[in-house]
């Protein structure tokens, strides 16, 4: 196994595995020395490497993570740099990748082997990404978790597919670039995203197959701005504050529940009671086929 780093080829140790005891006689101490030395090796397997780069002439970058089983972290670097991935991992199991050339970055984590007793420790990344190049964002999730904040990033357009995590997204102040469309897939997963008004997008589109989704409808939407929502059969909470006025458009079956306080009805028309005051409005089109949607308003 060969790991590829930007502008080097680090090649991999595979560590010799620690032969268990084959003599029922042996004292009850040797047994417990045994297992801290297997202990031991087991935590020399775990390996750390970081990549990083400097910002250069770039005007736009392309950032695609695609990442199997594990931990990941995505977050704001410092200015100057154009992106560091840490990644740890126990090399046994899991080959990191990270591939910068002609403006795109990849960054990959794949689980090749699942046999033996498994990975000494839960692999992870942690990604800095820059604070002041505009990008395109690409984040492919299958399991475990993931916490992306992407405060203070000119994300300029935005895809998210998640499989069966726990994964929460972030973000706490406008984005600085206007953001052509944000897509968020969610399979079987519990998801949460705080501050979508702030990702600065004319169309937000959610499309959530079973879990817990809650979406927090705070931020600054700019005028016009519209959610698209595709629920197949889970929960749905909508956090919605006071000042934003709101009109959702129902399309699906009648199996889905709609817990709408503070909203006027009329067909499949749904209207916040405050929309003719609100200083800022969202049109949401909400499908719904099996499960419950709830809005929830905060302050």
């Amino acid at each position: 196994m060969v790991l590829r780093g930007e502008g080097a080829v680090i090649p991999a140790r595979r560590a010799f595995p620690v032969p268990s005891g084959r003599y029922c006689g042996l004292l009850l101490a040797a047994g417990l020395v045994a297992v801290a030395g297997a202990g031991e090796l087991r935590a020399q397997q775990l390996r750390a490497l970081t990549h990083s780069r400097q910002v250069t002439d770039e005007e736009r970058i392309e950032v695609e993570v695609m990442y199997g089983i594990g931990r990941l972290k995505v977050r704001r670097g410092p200015s100057g740099l154009l992106y560091r991935a840490r990644m740890r991992f126990d090399e046994r199991f899991a080959t990191p990748t990270t591939d910068y050339r002609y403006g795109r970055l990849e960054v990959t984590m794949e689980i090749e082997d699942e046999s033996d007793d498994g990975p000494a420790d839960t692999p992870s990344i942690d990604l800095e990404l820059p604070p002041n190049v505009p990008m395109d964002l690409r984040l492919g999730f299958i399991g475990g978790e993931a916490d992306v904040d992407l405060t203070g990033m000119p994300v300029e357009r935005l895809a998210m597919n998640i499989g069966a995590s726990e994964t929460e997204l972030r973000i706490r102040s406008a984005n600085p670039q206007q953001m052509d469309s944000a897509r968020i897939n969610v399979g079987v997963a519990d998801f949460e995203a705080h501050g979508l008004g702030n990702l600065n997008a004319q169309h937000v589109s959610v499309k959530a197959g079973l879990g817990l989704v809650v979406l927090g409808l705070e931020g600054d939407w700019p005028e016009d701005a519209r959610l698209s929502i595709n629920m197949g059969l889970g929960g749905m909470r909508i956090h919605v504050p006071e000042s934003l006025g709101v009109r959702v458009r129902h399309e699906g079956s009648f199996l889905a529940s709609i817990d709408a306080d503070g909203f006027a009805k009329r067909g499949d028309v749904y209207t916040s009671l405050n929309w003719s005051r609100a200083g800022r409005r969202i049109e949401v089109d909400l499908s719904a086929a099996l499960g419950s949607v709830e809005f929830i308003w905060i302050s």
